[in-house]
């Protein structure tokens, strides 16, 4: 029987292989393959992780092709490809390719047990079937969908939700607007342009949506002029760009807009500002805005929306029909709680759902779900 399902979580969520004794959280990645440390090797870098013991599974078969792997943080890992069944939210995948990772190198720190990659089956490394795919071919969901809703609040139980075979109409407000995927890999779309306040700084560019990804990451071309309306100042310390949030008003802060489609979506200040400290040491408020010139495929520089951007928007992967989708997401009015000590002035820029709509497109639609 066919049935859409989800998982509500703090980002990691658990999955199982059969006969296992214990649950694995594994975070979601714009990559493709799943990825668990082993209950051999690899000590110090999962001792602080639930383990994969094929010993303990009776559906477990042996591949053992390598496997390696790096990615834009500088973290990697290696090791040799597995066979299993893999269970999520009681749902079983059969013979589920998947990394049993020996070796690891900068997640010592992370509190999920392996990673979960969500991109198109040309990122495997030895021409597996993403694990995606293997619940859609197998018949265990309604429609070849996933989608995610990121919760800002993170002191919330609650949060976020991934829905596999669907969205979850809960979740956010208004209209999905589609765009076709120009680059299958990452989920690769266009973006028709960049702005801040009213001065456009990027045009005909492109973007992946990624969970993986904290920071809204963009060329540096584009990003420096984002930072220099804004009035930023490089903090060498942490590599971040700073803004003087004890001087300025939100008000003196334009709003980002991204324009995907047919449709604005637009970022006010506390949206992306991150705000650390305390009234003893003093806070900082950081730009979510860093630079990094990554190439596609084919040449083109393009951005990172990450959890920034998804926090306030509602994300759907529909590989059926080759397209991603967002909405307003049910926490886009969320602020964080601001001490009274910062910002001269509590005004606020333009909510985005005052704004209008273009009328014509040649790469999006406007759909209701």
């Amino acid at each position: 029987m066919k049935k859409r399902f989800g998982i509500k979580t703090l980002i990691y969520w658990p999955i199982s292989s059969e006969r296992s004794q214990s649950e694995r959280h594994l975070k979601i990645f714009v990559s493709t393959s799943i990825q668990v440390p082993p209950i051999y090797g690899c000590r110090q870098a999962s001792a602080d992780r639930l383990a994969y013991n094929s010993a303990e599974s009776t559906t477990y078969v042996a591949n053992g092709k390598k496997f390696s792997i790096s990615y834009g943080d500088g973290s990697s890992a290696s090791g040799i490809l597995s066979v299993d069944v893999v269970t999520i939210n009681g749902v079983a995948v059969k013979n589920q390719t998947f990394a049993e990772c020996t070796y690891l190198v900068g997640m010592t720190g992370d509190i999920n047990d392996g990673i979960l990659g969500l991109a198109f089956p040309s990122l495997t490394s030895d021409g597996e079937k993403p694990f995606f795919y293997n619940m859609w071919s197998q018949g265990l969901i309604p429609e070849a969908t996933f989608s995610f809703y990121l919760n800002p609040d993170t002191s919330a139980t609650s949060g976020g939700e991934l829905i596999f075979g669907g969205a979850d109409p809960s979740k956010y407000t208004g209209s999905i607007t589609y765009i076709s995927v120009s680059l299958e890999g990452y989920w690769e779309f266009p973006i028709a342009s960049v702005s801040v306040g009213s001065t456009i700084v990027s045009s005909s560019t492109y973007a992946i949506a990624d969970t993986g990804t904290t920071l809204i990451i963009g060329p540096t071309a584009q990003i420096n002029s984002i930072n220099i309306a804004l009035g930023v100042t490089y903090d060498s310390q942490s590599q971040m760009y700073t803004v003087d949030c004890y001087t300025r008003s939100l008000s003196s802060l334009p709003n980002v807009t991204f324009t995907i489609g047919d449709r604005a979506f637009i970022l006010t200040p506390l949206q992306y500002l991150s705000i650390s400290g305390d009234q003893s040491t003093g806070y900082i408020c950081y730009s979510v805005f860093p630079p990094s010139d990554s190439t596609d495929s084919n040449g083109n520089l393009f951005w990172i929306l990450g959890d920034y951007f998804l926090y306030r928007y509602y994300s759907i992967f529909d590989i059926q029909n080759n397209r991603v989708g967002f909405a307003t997401s049910m926490s886009y009015d969320w602020i964080p709680t601001v001490d009274s000590s910062l910002f001269s002035t509590s005004s606020t820029t333009t909510n985005p759902r005052t704004s209008t709509m273009k009328t014509t497109t040649s790469t999006a639609r406007t759909t209701t779900v």
